[in-house]
């Protein structure tokens, strides 16, 4: 199998982490991984690099990591909108998704996703593995040939997500954790929402599972 192209963006005012992926065959295609902002900037680079997105995956719905998708879609009609059905209320709520730090910004999702999940994506799986805690409906992103989770705000690098904001539970969040830490290989890189990338052996030996 060929190798896996990850470019990161970091955008937005709270330095989002954006993730592009294509494959190194030349499919002409990419997975954008929570675009939170600059949606016009990440469309400029696509066509510079004359591909386009084949689907955006959001790991939950809050306006950080989503207020590029309506820019993206804008530049490329067509393309899917993926986030878990779990998160329905968050991003159909302004309320929810942003009203906390004072706007209000909805998304129309395409595909509802739920924990198990398969999408087969430039020539990939993306595993849809479900992981409450920061919303209820968070999800991370799982490429088990390539060893690469997505995981969005729930694991970051020696911490992880906040769960004071609307839908939070520190209660799932550690469930969340423990299954991630105890469940997918040490060998496992971790490409967070925010900050900068780590591994599941190192997290697993921060959190002392």
């Amino acid at each position: 199998m060929s190798g896996i192209s990850v470019r990161k963006a970091v955008v937005g005012p709270i330095m989002t982490n954006c993730y592009i992926v294509s494959s190194d065959e030349r499919t002409g295609e990419a997975v954008i991984v929570d675009p939170g902002d600059s949606g016009d900037r990440i469309a400029d680079f696509l066509r510079g690099e004359e591909i386009r997105p084949a689907a955006i995956l959001l790991t939950h719905g809050h306006y950080d990591h989503i207020l590029g998708v309506n820019d993206l879609v804008s530049a490329f009609p067509g393309t899917k909108i993926c986030i878990a059905e779990s998160e329905r209320r968050m991003v159909e709520s302004p309320e929810l998704n942003s009203g906390f730090y004072g706007g209000e910004y909805l998304i129309s999702p395409d595909v509802w996703v739920r924990d198990g999940d398969v999408l087969p994506l430039i020539g990939r799986e993306f595993r849809v593995i479900a992981t409450p805690g920061h919303t209820r409906g968070s999800v991370c992103y799982y490429l088990p040939d390539d060893e690469i989770l997505f995981a969005g705000d729930t694991l970051f690098c020696g911490s992880y997500g906040r769960t004071d904001l609307p839908t939070g539970s520190e209660t799932e969040l550690w469930k969340s954790l423990e299954m991630l830490l105890t469940e997918l290989p040490e060998s496992v890189q971790v490409l967070p929402g925010h900050g900068e990338e780590t591994t599941i052996g190192q997290e697993k030996r921060i959190e002392g599972f």
